[in-house]
């Protein structure tokens, strides 16, 4: 069912027939014309290739970096990934002659090829078990992780990590900049202001039809990756699914009728809910290793560390409004950044603890 939205003004009467000459572009219409919300994001010339094959780029270069489990890697074969060079791509070969890279979008692009170079050097003592300040494999029962020196998993940090550095960080700016953005000239069917929605949408990682309340199967070939399956796998208390996907389609739908108060509510609420969906993310995996059932598992309590490590990280990139202080930023990196190995054996998990109350308090999690 579509949605009709509606707004008006009492000033309706004078009609500004004699100021339309003058009006600037991007200037709020004193009376909207009805226009309809869709349900889906099936808009007419809506394209966000771009976005969706660097979520597929990202989804292949991660899983390369989890086989240093079993395999020896290299940061060259992690770098053809990264910067598109060489043909790397298999799972969609089309992705190869794309034109398009990770490398030219990832805020501190340095930081990522230096984890693939730690995964690459971790992958070679793959059959040796860990030790605090010996790079190997923690193990228990059937549940085995490749760790570093400190109990970090390098894959999870580069995967969580150009989470916040390339998707969550282009979805925010790009929404920053849509407001500025020309909504008057019409190139191949959209303007300028809807293809940036459209790539910002694309980077949510959800097919069009979205639908917070199903349960996608890992064999659906539209289901919701990265940021998208965590709508579901972290966000669901907080209904981040239901309110960024319903905000994309309202301020798609804005735009065409150029109700421009409305687009940038909308900008407001994706901004807000995504980063909190990155806080109830970061919970979770600073909770994990805290849980009784949990205590004494290494390979359960370093791979929820480094998943948070990745998605503390993605706090660097948070918008300017952000709810959360340098300070409280600051404590976040330091203990996700403290040797796993101190960081579990820490009397009543001081550390840990703290982390989470600053997120539970800045962000109204429970």
């Amino acid at each position: 069912m579509k949605i009709q939205y509606f707004k008006s003004s009492v000033f309706i009467a004078l009609a500004v027939v004699g100021l339309a000459s003058c009006k600037k572009d991007n200037v709020q219409d004193d009376v909207i014309p009805p226009y309809e919300v869709p349900t889906t994001y099936n808009f007419a010339g809506a394209n966000y290739t771009a976005s969706t094959q660097r979520v597929k780029m990202a989804l292949e270069l991660n899983s390369y970096l989890g086989t240093a489990l079993n395999a020896t890697i290299t940061s060259t074969k992690a770098n053809d990934y990264f910067n598109n060079t060489n043909n790397p791509f298999t799972t969609d070969a089309t992705l190869n002659a794309s034109g398009v890279k990770l490398a030219d979008k990832t805020a501190d692009a340095e930081t990522f090829t230096g984890y693939f170079v730690e995964q690459a050097a971790n992958s070679t003592k793959n059959a040796i078990e860990a030790t605090n300040g010996s790079a190997g494999y923690v193990i228990k029962g059937t549940s085995k992780r490749l760790v570093s020196a400190t109990g970090l998993e390098y894959n999870q940090a580069v995967a969580k990590g150009m989470m916040g550095a390339l998707f969550f960080k282009e979805a925010i700016n790009i929404l920053n900049s849509v407001p500025d953005a020309n909504n008057v000239t019409v190139t191949n069917g959209t303007t300028a202001m809807q293809r940036s929605w459209d790539e910002a949408f694309g980077y949510l990682g959800v097919p069009v039809d979205y639908n917070p309340d199903k349960t996608y199967a890992n064999t659906d070939a539209v289901r919701p990756l990265l940021w998208g399956g965590y709508l579901a796998e972290r966000g669901k208390g907080i209904e981040a699914g239901k309110i960024i996907f319903n905000a994309f389609l309202k301020g798609r739908a804005a735009i065409g009728a150029k109700d421009y108060l409305v687009v940038k509510e909308q900008i407001t609420i994706i901004q807000a809910k995504w980063e909190q969906l990155v806080a109830a993310a970061a919970l979770a995996y600073t909770t994990i290793p805290t849980n009784s059932v949990s205590v004494g598992d290494l390979p359960t309590q370093f791979h929820a560390l480094s998943e948070g490590y990745g998605f503390i990280s993605c706090f660097k990139y948070r918008p300017a409004n952000s709810k959360l202080t340098d300070a409280n930023y600051q404590k976040l990196k330091a203990t996700i950044g403290t040797n796993f190995y101190t960081l579990i054996n820490e009397a009543n998990f001081t550390k840990l603890v703290e982390a989470q109350n600053i997120l539970k308090t800045t962000y109204g999690l429970n």
